[in-house]
């Protein structure tokens, strides 16, 4: 099973991915270190305080990762950027509500205009909506917002199994845009 966890930053991923590894064995592949050791950008966004990550880059790389893999091989990739790459048996969006996010990211200590940003994202459905358009039906959302990270990790093995269905454009959280 190759799977991949995206979404807007401050949505769990890290710790999901975590919990996972812990119970299903998964290799994991953090995209953020991944590009940090290798290198794959091209520069920094100075007003938003993140890389400009080089796509075709850092997925060619992922696809050298994934190759290498037995076929016994569970791998995990886990980052906001994971969607953009081929190789995915299933891609799970984490979804949390805007007002949660905007704590986190406050928390993480994200700049104002990164804030400002993700949070636009997530309203928007962004990444389900670049997760769908590259893997149609093996893409799948789930809110975050009101559940503990155990409840998380049993969905997502309930989405690994084929067990139940969380389809991408479930969760809407376009009324944040309107207050």
């Amino acid at each position: 099973m190759i799977l991949f966890i995206t979404g807007t930053p401050g949505t769990g991923k890290t710790a999901i991915s975590k919990l996972l590894k812990e119970q299903f064995s998964f290799n994991i592949v953090d995209i953020n270190r991944l590009v940090d050791d290798e290198k794959l950008y091209t520069g920094i966004d100075e007003e938003k305080g993140y890389k400009i990550v080089d796509i075709p880059a850092l997925c060619s790389k992922l696809d050298d990762i994934i190759s290498c893999l037995d076929d016994e091989e569970d791998l995990l990739v886990e980052g906001h950027l994971s969607h953009f790459c081929d190789g995915a048996d299933r891609v799970v969006v984490l979804r949390a509500h805007p007002d949660i996010l905007m704590i986190r990211l406050k928390d993480k200590g994200f700049k104002e205009a990164k804030i400002a940003e993700n949070l636009e994202a997530e309203a928007l459905d962004i990444c389900a909506f670049e997760a769908y358009q590259r893997y149609g039906d093996q893409a799948s959302e789930v809110d975050t917002t009101d559940k503990n990270p155990q409840k998380v990790v049993d969905i997502i093995k309930m989405i690994m199994d084929a067990e139940e269905t969380f389809p991408v454009g479930r969760v809407d959280f376009s009324e944040y845009l309107r207050s």
